[in-house]
């Protein structure tokens, strides 16, 4: 009697996956490394595609934060969130960095920030964001990648604050 087995033994698949744990377990340390380089093209990237959903303000006039609402205040934050999502379609996650997020994610809700990148309030007068091309136009709450808050200029550079 001829058997051809076309099915893996109990022991050739434990050994693969023993094999694959193995590898999974070396490249964690990889992982973690290349996260930081990840995140902070993903905040560049979000905060380029902000100056970029804000170019039309800048022509016509700068939004204004209603008056009676505090700079840098939770209810702020909800206001910009709001306007963009309705004029903009900008979501929730344009607004964010994924390290501030990262570090925020064990806080409790009421002290976590709702956005990451802070606008510059630039007077209503139109063209006033594009006469100073050194201004930022956003910048990061906290010097998250470790050199200096992101922030991103008229142009669209992005480069870290000085300390």
């Amino acid at each position: 009697m001829r058997l051809d087995c076309k099915a893996f033994t109990l022991l050739e698949i434990l050994a693969v996956v023993a094999v694959l744990a193995v590898l999974t377990a070396l490249s964690f340390p990889a992982f973690e490394k290349i996260r930081p380089a990840a995140e902070r093209v993903i905040c560049i990237n979000n905060l380029r595609n902000l100056r970029s959903a804000f170019s039309g303000y800048a022509v016509d006039g700068w939004p204004q934060v209603p008056e009676g609402v505090k700079l840098g205040s939770l209810s702020e934050q909800r206001w910009w969130l709001e306007k963009t999502k309705k004029e903009l379609g900008l979501s929730k996650s344009a607004w964010q960095c994924p390290t501030i997020r990262r570090q925020f994610s064990g806080a409790p809700e009421k002290d976590r920030p709702l956005i990451h990148y802070l606008p510059t309030p630039f007077s209503k007068e139109p063209n006033r964001a594009n006469k100073n091309p050194q201004m930022p136009w956003f910048i990061e709450i906290g010097d998250a990648h470790g050199q200096g808050n992101l922030m991103v200029r008229q142009n669209g550079t992005v480069e870290p604050s000085p300390k």
